[in-house]
């Protein structure tokens, strides 16, 4: 954190734009990218299941994998604008009524990007590609387990706990990063060795 504190506000600036320029190159690929993977694979015309044909871009590979390829790099792109912004505008400026509220709004959409966006497409791609309904068992446990009686977990027991743990992973991940910003600016409390000569004593130097 501090190491981003010490740059410089030319190093800053460049450093920030380019990630934006990059994130928005990214971005642009990620949503072309995910619109042509969600076409499907076949379709069913007069009863025959027929390859679907989508023009020149059928060559695109197509399915949850290739789709779930496109949303990681949209969120990827979404970081590098974040964080591009962040430290082209933010790092080590004199905060201002206006730049604050910059920085409110940049931390209001990374919070709508991490506990909004990410876990409702997770939960669309689940209930549609993958289909973890109910009705599907992912695990049957030993009635032994549970006193004779017969009990299951579906596939949507599994979609829930994985949002549900995302969720926490997230929210300590949140609280780590608040409390590592805190010390961005503070100098550093590294002690330097003194240089010491090969018959080990300190150098210094020497005078005019």
């Amino acid at each position: 954190m501090r190491r981003l504190a010490a740059l410089t506000k030319p190093q800053r600036t460049r450093i920030g734009v380019g990630m934006m320029v990059l994130g928005v190159i990214l971005l642009m690929v990620a949503v072309w990218w995910i619109h042509w993977t969600s076409f499907p694979k076949t379709v069913i015309e007069s009863g025959v299941e027929v390859p679907y044909i989508v023009g020149n871009f059928n060559w695109v590979p197509r399915g949850w994998q290739y789709k779930v390829i496109g949303y990681l790099a949209a969120f990827a792109a979404s970081q590098l604008l974040l964080a591009g912004a962040a430290i082209a505008w933010v790092l080590n400026e004199k905060m201002t009524w206006a730049r604050a509220a910059f920085t409110g709004l940049l931390a209001w959409i990374e919070l709508v990007m991490i506990f909004g966006m990410v876990p409702s497409e997770w939960l669309n791609l689940a209930q549609t590609d993958l289909d973890w309904s109910k009705q599907k068992i992912f695990l049957t446990i030993p009635p032994w387990l549970v006193l004779g009686n017969e009990a299951s977990i579906s596939y949507a027991n599994v979609k829930d706990a994985i949002s549900m743990g995302y969720h926490l992973v997230m929210l300590g991940v949140g609280a780590v990063f608040a409390y590592q910003i805190q010390g961005i600016s503070k100098p550093s409390t590294k002690v330097e060795k003194p240089k010491v000569s090969p018959y080990g004593r300190p150098l210094v130097k020497g005078g005019g």
